[in-house]
């Protein structure tokens, strides 16, 4: 209640200063009135953008799965030779597996859909599994006296010594995407995908309708700054989201699987949870990149000014670190750093921008 009495005023003071002298103050019913209208323009913008990405879901769980294959990958290149790619060692075990129980003509068959090195891979594989059964100290002695040929017994050699991954598929180290444990797990999965995704979609008119529900009464010249604001802030909203998505997600994912890994326990990640994770990650970036567009409004209309905001910046940069340790997902300062750089550096920024309208204004 306090917060809305706060937010009324500072409209009321908006639209007095705008030059609407015939403007009078409004009563407490009416800016709730206001609000209602706001928040139902917004809801419905949400909901006719949350509507057309329900029919998306499919390819944007795939695209939230992809840093957790790029998180295997990088992991599982820590084990293999420079030479072996893991994709290639996951065809050779499958075809492994596959090739014991059928007959020459049936083998012979089999092996020709696949290239040279996967072939070879695969015959080094029983030999590896072998000498995993003796002392570590006599593992390439055996490698050396069984294999069948020069090609397989240096194959073999160099995954011994790298410590690859002898299970069937992807193994003990790549993570499992475990299904739904209820029968509407799923589709409640699709709404929460669809929130996320309508949410970046609708943010354009959400940035719109809160702006002007914030900011009554603006004079022509204030619209186009607001205007021009409300696309910056698209992009900038967007940039967050594509830089949680490249670079903190597979940092965060990559430190839980490896803690994980060094434990002895297996990343059997529901799928759920994991996506639950994956957007909010990726949405709450979004929202920290929108900084500017809440700041550089105010200083384009004189409300916040080079000197206050200089004197400002060392609470700015406590802030910073305040926010990334409460919203990180991650506890490891190398996460934590990744959230509150960028929200100081946009901070900077509209440092410089207030500093330049400053001159301009002088000049003016």
């Amino acid at each position: 209640m306090i917060f809305l009495r706060s937010l009324f005023r500072m409209r009321d003071q908006l639209q007095a200063g705008c030059g609407d002298t015939g403007a009078q103050e409004m009563s407490f019913l009416e800016h709730l009135e206001d609000l209602r209208r706001t928040l139902i323009r917004m809801s419905l913008a949400l909901l006719a953008a949350m509507l057309l990405c329900f029919c998306f879901t499919p390819t944007m769980l795939e695209l939230l799965r992809r840093p957790v294959e790029s998180v295997w990958q990088a992991h599982e290149g820590k084990h293999l030779p420079a030479e072996v790619e893991a994709e290639a060692w996951v065809r050779a075990k499958e075809l492994a597996e596959a090739r014991g129980a059928l007959g020459e003509e049936a083998r012979r068959l089999l092996e020709s859909y696949f290239p040279e090195q996967e072939r070879t891979l695969a015959d080094a594989l029983p030999l590896l599994r072998a000498a995993a059964l003796l002392p570590e100290s006599e593992r390439a002695s055996y490698i050396r006296r069984a294999a069948g040929g020069e090609a397989v017994r240096e194959v073999a050699l160099r995954l011994s010594e790298s410590g690859a991954d002898l299970e069937s598929g992807r193994g003990r180290a790549a993570p499992q995407m475990m299904g739904a444990f209820q029968p509407g797990e799923a589709f409640m999965l699709s709404l929460q995908l669809a929130f996320y995704g309508g949410a970046v979609v609708a943010s354009p008119l959400l940035l719109l309708f809160l702006l002007q529900f914030v900011m009554p009464g603006l004079l022509e010249n204030e619209r186009r700054v607001i205007l021009r604001s409300l696309w910056w802030g698209v992009g900038l909203f967007l940039l967050g989201c594509v830089f949680s998505y490249s670079i903190v997600l597979p940092r965060v994912l990559a430190f839980f699987f490896e803690y994980s890994w060094n434990m002895g326990i297996s990343n059997d990640w529901r799928i759920g949870y994991y996506i639950t994770f994956a957007a909010k990650l990726v949405f709450v970036f979004g929202i920290i990149f929108e900084l500017p567009v809440v700041v550089i409004p105010l200083i384009k209309l004189g409300l916040l000014t080079h000197a206050r905001m200089r004197r400002l910046r060392p609470y700015a940069l406590v802030g910073s670190f305040a926010a990334a340790l409460f919203l990180a997902p991650a506890p490891d300062p190398g996460t934590m750093l990744l959230m509150a750089m960028p929200l100081y550096l946009l901070y900077e920024l509209c440092v410089l921008v207030a500093w330049r309208e400053g001159r301009r204004s002088r000049a003016a």
